[in-house]
């Protein structure tokens, strides 16, 4: 069990009202993962980048990485293909650098006008929620790398996936990601996660400098809480269930929220020790991502997913 931030989210876990969890029920995930080989998402991406735009690439791509499930569903074509949620996202992204619509040069970016960012995300169907929202974090991103020209130095400095996390939450506040439960701090830090995890497979340098990310917890996001009620290791109350199921909106920072988020982390912590005393080596942000495809598949979509209006996941 990852020690890092553990204890506070066991606390949780331990004290819910709205949310339990059913240890028995974990191996239900782990039969229904097949393929065990992670692949981070930029080994589909031929773009010619020097080390430092992949960097400022993860950056702006996790900065805006939230809030996918409004109904229409937002879509984009990319290369004849239709994506949706947060592979729109990236794609979007990685279009308009292709189609020479934007440049990663700093200098460019930090005087880029909305009108031109709402391009990046035309669409096939619906519109991208949150813009504004999505916007100012790319503005605050553009901002740091703009201002401060040692964040190159700052980043190739760092030793450890832990000290990673910490400097972008600390630096950049539209990923400080944290709640208060019964007076006590939970970090979840979802976005500033996958971006750690993104850095860790972009840049050589920050990947020799820090080894691994295998002091990172998984990711608290609405699609995994989703799969693991189908697969029945997490349970809500009569209360929780009614609102879910009816597709009513439940507040960020509430009790019922933050008990799903931590029950969710808590729960792919169970399974990756189960996977490990099996001798099938991964670490949480792996499994995340394994779990988070399974809910993409059609082995993951009986329930309703949660609906929290939030730029954190």
């Amino acid at each position: 069990m990852l020690k890092i931030k553990m204890d506070k989210i066991k606390y949780v876990v331990d004290n819910s009202k709205y949310v339990s969890l059913n240890i028995d029920k974990v191996d239900n995930v782990i039969d229904a993962i097949n393929d065990f080989n992670y692949k981070h998402w930029s080994k589909n991406i031929n773009l010619d980048l020097t080390e430092e735009k992949w960097i400022l690439l993860a950056f702006i791509i996790e900065s805006m990485n939230f809030c996918f499930w409004q109904k229409p569903k937002w879509k984009i074509i990319y290369k004849k293909e239709i994506m949706s949620g947060s592979n729109a996202l990236f794609y979007s992204v990685i279009r308009a650098i292709e189609t020479k619509l934007i440049s990663l040069d700093i200098e460019y970016l930090h005087n880029l006008n909305k009108e031109t960012f709402l391009k990046i995300f035309v669409a096939v169907e619906g519109n991208i929620s949150l813009i504004d929202y999505r916007y100012e974090n790319f503005k605050e991103v553009i901002d740091v790398f703009y201002n401060n020209k040692n964040i190159y130095k700052e980043l190739y400095s760092i030793k450890s996936d832990i000290e990673l996390l910490k400097f972008i939450v600390k630096t950049f506040k539209s990923f400080n990601d944290k709640s208060i439960y019964n007076n006590k701090v939970i970090y979840f830090n979802k976005r500033a996660t996958l971006l750690v995890n993104d850095l860790f497979h972009l840049s050589k340098t920050i990947s020799s400098n820090i080894n691994n990310v295998n002091n990172l917890s998984g990711c608290a996001d609405y699609g995994l809480p989703r799969t693991f009620r189908d697969y029945e290791i997490l349970n809500y109350s009569s209360s929780l269930k009614k609102l879910i199921d009816n597709e009513k909106e439940i507040s960020h920072n509430s009790k019922m929220e933050i008990e799903i988020r931590a029950n969710t982390l808590y729960a792919i912590e169970l399974i990756k020790e189960k996977l490990n005393k099996k001798g099938l080596l991964i670490n949480s942000v792996e499994l995340d991502n394994l779990i988070w495809l399974l809910y993409k598949s059609n082995k993951g979509k009986k329930s309703i997913p949660h609906h929290t209006t939030t730029i954190y996941y």
